[in-house]
């Protein structure tokens, strides 16, 4: 079984490039959000929050059912405040 990605995300995530495409990449799609929205995650979180958002990635060791749980609440919250910002 394999993730669906929202269309806007799977059409933007970067198939070549270095490596902070690649860092990007793995953002867009582990928490499915596009360019914009990581933007906003990035502008507007704070630096305990972007760490729990990249720990919960697991790039060190395998993260637990509650970071990444903490890490989505943080990932929802911003691209909810991305949402009510486009109009």
């Amino acid at each position: 079984m394999s993730k669906i990605l929202r269309d806007e995300v799977a059409a933007q995530v970067p198939v070549s490039g270095g490596m902070l495409d690649l860092f990007d990449g793995l953002m867009y799609t582990f928490y499915n959000i596009t360019p914009d929205e990581l933007d906003t995650i990035c502008e507007k979180a704070t630096d305990e929050e972007m760490e729990i958002l990249v720990d919960a990635t697991g790039p060190a060791e395998p993260a637990t059912i509650s970071q990444i749980r903490k890490a989505i609440e943080i990932r929802n919250k911003y691209v909810e405040y991305f949402n009510s910002n486009i109009k």
